[in-house]
């Protein structure tokens, strides 16, 4: 569902500087102007009038060409002015055959989407973008209803941007205004009973840099939204009307249920058989004209054609289910970094759907591929659903270090040469494990030697080795990731000499988080997740080096987070336990969430700085 065919909409990419103070955004919104009439059964047409000022250099490669992006068999969009108005005052018409029209780009995305491609003459700094262009939404994508927002980014500069609307009586519009002007307007002379005007603007002439990490505007940002939905229930309904009667059990699919729940021992195990062999069987490609976006096609065909996009997935699956007696339903969901639904049902944040078995209380995304039954992947996790079939909106379980986690074993020898030869196993959990098995998948059929020393180069190792896994695609077999390595000398032996502790090919998820630091302002939510690492390490030295000094051991909390580190020499053999946990309770932080990690990250690299000396 995702790329879904909306009203043409002005997408801008933002240059972002890396200091606050130094912050100059590429370019000032001077004036931007949406202005939309609304049928009763839905269509609408709306005229976009921008002008958009190049404030940097980066500013005229950015915006030096502008996309407008629609849906070519539920919209029609014209072009009725472009020009480039330079610092003088001259203005540089746009050439006809300098506006162009693409396909939509979507890798495994087939449709009706299409791009208008504005190319701008003469751009410098200060060049003034102008356009003026009407969208006419031919077939509503929900038929008799409208939906529509704007969310007003912080990173930008906008000068003055207005919305304005009319509908005709026998539609009923409402409306959602955050820190937004404006709102419905009285009636003019001659206006039909039941017609709506309404009007809001908006300015705002500070902006702030981009930050890692940070949430979708559509859950803390400056907004106006209008929906003719009375709640998410009807809207859910909307969707599952015409979703629904796509999930038909066929003879073919009834037959294949069958077939794959032989000697199930429960409806779990049922569950389960069905969720691996749609995981592995149906790749992922999406096909579909016109409303497409929102409504699947026949499980029978995709059943038959063996491809599908998240749409597909779920129906079929839903079929499969009910041959045997499961009950399903979809659940639409945003899979980015939207936590939050908005007050009024609108699409967005909606851009995927996945699969919710109510009597498990079990929520499936078999697009992902690598994530076994009871697994999510971190776009899906903590997530609000709507609830396709009742209109309930629910919501999926959010990361845990119980749950998600690592653990890795690794053994290391000195040798007298200096050279380290090693052992690792890591076993992961939760969403980390679908990303290693996804990771370990892509590695499969290329030449191992560049895999092994790009992994060896994240911390400055170098060396060869080898990586073995069970199937990626083997959702039942238990995940494990295990690696032999030989690493270039790292030390002088004989001593004396001190080195830290490599890690080799093990996923060293400890130096990885150490590499990240917070921003030294957070002005906006961020996402995180809570989790668990444990690394075991064991290093035997040659019996003619003798330890002279290991590290000491590590305890510290703070808040949620929390970091324990223990050495211990047994003979010529130095054992390290280290473990990273935070329980957090949430995925949404903020900035006391950065201050505490900032205190634990300078705890934890100052711990693998540690160093043992020997001679």
């Amino acid at each position: 569902m995702k790329h879904l065919a909306k009203a043409a909409a002005i997408f801008w990419s933002w240059c972002i500087l890396s200091a606050a103070a130094q912050f100059i955004p590429a370019a000032t919104i001077v004036r931007d102007v949406d202005s939309f009439h609304v049928r009763k059964n839905g269509e609408f047409t709306q005229i976009i009038e921008t002008a958009l000022r190049v404030e940097t250099q980066q500013g005229v490669r950015r915006h030096g060409e502008r996309k407008l992006y629609y849906n070519s068999k539920l919209e029609a969009l014209e072009i009725l002015e472009a020009y480039t108005q330079q610092p003088d005052g001259t203005r540089v018409d746009v050439d006809a055959d300098k506006i162009r029209t693409q396909d939509g780009d979507g890798s495994a995305i087939f449709s009706d989407d299409k791009v208008r491609v504005i190319i701008y003459p003469k751009v410098e700094i200060g060049s003034l973008l102008v356009l003026k262009a009407r969208s006419v939404q031919i077939t509503p994508v929900f038929p008799g209803h409208f939906t529509w927002s704007r969310y007003f980014n912080p990173h930008h500069h906008y000068e003055s941007a207005t919305i304005n609307l009319t509908h005709e009586p026998g539609i009923r519009l409402q409306f959602d205004a955050d820190r937004v002007q404006g709102g419905r307007l009285p009636a003019q002379p001659g206006d039909a009973p039941g017609m709506g005007r309404y009007r809001f603007t908006y300015r705002q002439m500070q902006a702030y840099p981009g930050e890692t990490g940070r949430v979708a505007l559509s859950d803390f940002a400056p907004h106006i939204a209008l929906s003719s939905f009375a709640d998410y229930g009807a809207f859910a309904q909307a969707y599952h009307a015409r979703a629904k009667p796509m999930a038909a059990v066929t003879p073919a699919i009834a037959k294949l249920a069958q077939a794959l729940t032989a000697g199930a021992t429960d409806e779990r195990d049922k569950v389960r058989r069905l969720y691996n062999w749609v995981s592995r069987n149906i790749r992922y490609v999406a096909v579909y004209a016109g409303a497409g976006g929102w409504i699947p096609h026949e499980a029978a065909s995709v059943l038959e054609n063996r491809y599908g996009d998240c749409k597909d997935h779920v129906t079929l699956l839903e079929a499969l289910l009910h041959a045997v007696g499961v009950h399903s339903t979809t659940a639409m969901i945003n899979s980015g970094d939207a936590y939050a639904l908005p007050k009024l049902p609108i699409d967005e944040p909606f851009n995927h759907v996945i699969t919710y078995v109510p009597s498990l209380d079990l929520y499936l995304d078999s697009t992902a591929q690598f994530a076994p039954m009871g697994m999510l992947p971190e776009g899906d996790m903590d997530k609000p659903v709507l609830l396709a079939d009742s209109g309930k909106i629910g919501r999926t379980p959010p990361s845990h270090p119980d749950g998600d986690f690592t653990h890795t074993q690794i053994a290391l020898r000195l040798l007298d040469n200096g050279q380290i030869s090693g052992t690792s196993t890591a076993r992961m959990g939760g969403y980390l494990q679908v990303n290693s098995r996804a990771s370990q998948f892509s590695y499969q059929n290329r030449d191992q030697a560049d895999t092994v020393n790009d992994l060896l180069a994240r911390f400055l190792e170098s060396g060869s080795g080898e990586i073995t896994t069970s199937d990626p695609l083997d959702l039942d077999a238990p995940w494990q990731v295990h690696a032999v390595f030989e690493l270039d000398p790292m030390v002088n032996v004989p001593g004396p000499s001190a080195m830290t502790i490599p890690i080799g090919l093990a996923p060293g998820k400890l130096k990885s988080a150490a590499k990240y630091k917070s921003p030294t302002v957070r002005r906006f939510p961020m996402e995180c997740t809570s989790e668990r690492h444990r690394e075991s390490i064991t290093l035997q030295f040659p019996p003619t080096v003798q330890v002279q000094r290991i590290a000491d051991n590590v305890q510290f909390a703070r808040g949620p987070l929390s970091y324990t580190a223990s050495y211990a020499m047994r003979g010529d053999v130095l054992s390290i336990e280290r473990e990273y946990s935070v329980r957090r309770g949430k995925s949404v932080c903020d900035g006391q969430d950065d201050a505490d990690w900032t205190a634990l990250r300078e705890v934890l690299q100052r711990d693998l700085r540690a160093q043992v000396f020997f001679k």
